[in-house]
């Protein structure tokens, strides 16, 4: 039984002559290379990453992992008779005699990870779907380390090195979901140093790249070793709230990671106002009992603080509506607030309606000096705008500018009319320095605008206005003591237009007035109009005219001149008189009755009888 059982034992051949054949020896496989790096961030740039659609990318990896089974003939259905019938296959390294073997799992990994982060990014967050992301990211980790084995066996060190840092890239992030901070320490300061030693030894476009990504791995390294930290007991919440947004700064996180900085920083701000309870307004401190208004206080200060670390317009536009939309929400507790004391009648504490009308002041403050930021942003865009125009495009015109710098003014205007700025003197000075600054600004547009229409005089007594104006408001400021940054920022950046605008304008004037030789100066504007509308004139009824022949109208260079009016105009010709005789109708004719003979009478059926 044990003979016939034993397995049959492989005999060298014989060859024709008896003499026995030796055993060849096999050839190993051709080791892949595989920059798995390279080919997830050319994928993820061109299906939709780039603009942050997720379910796209996901759409993407299914139909390349369907072309690639069918490419080496690995699909996971048989035909039979009837229905084809799923059968389970998998890919192991001696089945992976192809490097298209290695690239369906790396699919498979990314198409779990983009269907996590789908969920994640979905409109009201991820919700009951947060154990689905979890369970995706685990399926995600399978796939990678899953990869990583086959590039040990299949493919060469750098891609082994590869797959590994993208597994532990993987892992981590499935750790910081599941807020395991050692593990995903552990796993991203892996990934990290692995990249960092790739970008080492390659060149080029290759580099780069890695060093891209260490740079994106930095914050969530940053942000695990300060969780940890903080399990050992840490700082204090201004402490932490600094670390925090120190974490988030310079825009390589990814979007898993934001959304732990702002929970974090959430948590952080709220703990903050619990335990202080208190802010504090022109030296006075109010008391705050509603810990949610003051963490929507707190945020817009945040945000605000946040603002530093942000270069690119767009940002700073949408942290202005995250600290706006922060203290509108604190001013509707507020008034909830006082509306549900009011209601209270008799038993209404006093103390604490004067507490809580002094915080709505103090939010008040906030929303129009952050209002105040915006709108000047906004003037910057649309100065740098105006300055990149082209003379005779359809553009920016100075105009947009004047009504911005309008709205500014009201702005101030109701700042200054808060209760407790207007009791402040030197709050009430600053307040005035700030319009005479705005308006200043508003009448060197419209001195601008009055030199576009070439009207040289008006322009130039606009400016001589704006300088005196600026002299005014700079002393204001000084005597203030009170002005802030964005104060000093803006007065000197009007002095140094004033100069320059003063100097446009003079030199226009005198390019005008060389253009009409023994004209006065005080007639320039009129000799321009002359030339103007002689311009407008056909170019073969001024012939003999120089300066009307150069003149170009400003809004239309390129435009070419007016050769003849076309169609022509309508000229008044001769044409055949007539004559209208009303001497006729009073003149009397003689009776000439008695020299017509008479009527002849007509024939009938009885003229013969009437002849006889």
């Amino acid at each position: 039984a044990t003979e016939a059982s034993a397995e049959p034992v492989a005999t060298p051949q014989e060859g024709e002559e008896g003499q026995v054949a030796e055993p060849q020896e096999q050839v190993p496989l051709e080791k892949f290379s595989v920059p798995v790096l390279k080919h997830i961030m050319e994928a993820q740039g061109l299906h939709g990453l780039r603009y942050g659609d997720y379910q796209r990318y996901r759409q993407y990896c299914s139909r390349r992992m369907r072309r690639l089974r069918k490419g080496v003939k690995f699909v996971h259905w048989e035909q039979g008779r009837g229905k084809s019938k799923f059968v389970a296959k998998d890919i192991t390294v001696e089945v992976s005699v192809d490097v298209r073997f290695l690239l369906i799992i790396m699919n498979k990994a990314e198409r779990a990870w983009a269907y996590a982060m789908q969920l994640r990014e979905a409109p009201d967050g991820p919700g009951r779907e947060v154990h689905h992301v979890q369970r995706l990211l685990a399926k995600a980790v399978k796939h990678a380390t899953k990869l990583e084995e086959l590039c040990k066996g299949r493919a060469d060190d750098r891609s082994a090195l590869e797959a590994e840092a993208y597994a532990a890239w993987l892992c981590g992030n499935m750790c910081l979901e599941k807020e395991q901070w050692d593990k995903a320490l552990a796993k991203l300061s892996r990934c990290r140093t692995v990249y960092d030693e790739l970008s080492k030894a390659a060149e080029g476009p290759d580099q780069a790249l890695y060093q891209k990504r260490v740079e994106e791995i930095d914050p969530s390294v940053r942000y695990c070793r300060y969780n940890v930290s903080r399990q050992g007991g840490g700082t204090g919440n201004d402490m932490e709230e600094k670390e925090l947004m120190e974490i988030g700064k310079g825009g390589m996180a990814n979007e898993m990671l934001k959304a732990k900085l702002e929970k974090s920083l959430a948590q952080t701000r709220k703990e903050k106002a619990e335990a202080i309870g208190e802010v504090t307004w022109l030296g006075q401190k109010i008391p705050v009992d509603n810990p949610t208004t003051h963490q929507h206080i707190l945020t817009a200060e945040g945000s605000k603080k946040e603002m530093e670390n942000v270069e690119t317009f767009e940002e700073k536009m949408q942290l202005y509506d995250k600290i706006f939309m922060a203290l509108e929400d604190s001013k509707r507790l507020i008034r909830d607030d006082i509306s549900d004391n009011l209601k209270k009648g008799d038993e209404c504490d006093g103390a604490t309606i004067e507490a809580l009308q002094t915080l709505r002041n103090l939010v008040m403050d906030l929303t129009l000096i952050h209002t105040r930021d915006r709108d000047l942003l906004l003037v910057e865009k649309e100065q740098e705008k105006l300055l990149k125009s082209v003379q005779g495009r359809k553009g920016p015109r100075p105009e947009n500018l004047v009504k911005m710098f309008e709205t500014l003014l009201s702005c101030t205007e109701e700042w200054a009319a808060l209760p407790g700025i207007k009791d402040d003197a030197s709050l009430t000075k600053l307040a005035a320095a700030r319009q005479l600054m705005f308006k200043a600004w508003r009448i060197l547009y419209l001195a601008q605008s009055y030199k576009q229409q070439r009207q040289l005089p008006e322009a130039l007594a606009l400016v001589d206005r704006v300088q005196q104006l600026s002299k005014v408001a700079s002393q204001r400021f000084v005597e203030t003591k009170a002005m802030d940054v964005v104060d000093t920022r803006w007065i000197d950046r009007l002095q140094a237009h004033v100069r320059q605008a003063r100097v446009e304008v003079k030199a226009a004037a005198v390019m005008a007035t060389a253009a009409t030789p023994g004209a006065p100066a005080g007639h320039t504007a009129s000799a321009h109009e002359s030339t103007r509308q002689l311009a407008a004139t056909p170019l073969s009824a001024r012939l003999s005219n120089y300066d009307a022949a150069v003149y170009v109208e400003p809004g239309k260079e390129g435009k070419p001149p007016k050769l003849v009016d076309f169609p022509p105009p309508i000229e008044a010709v001769a044409c055949k008189p007539v004559l209208f005789d009303l001497a006729l109708n009073k003149a009397n004719y003689p009776d000439i009755s008695a020299r017509t003979k008479a009527k002849a009478q007509g024939g009938g059926l009885m003229s013969w009888f009437r002849r006889s």
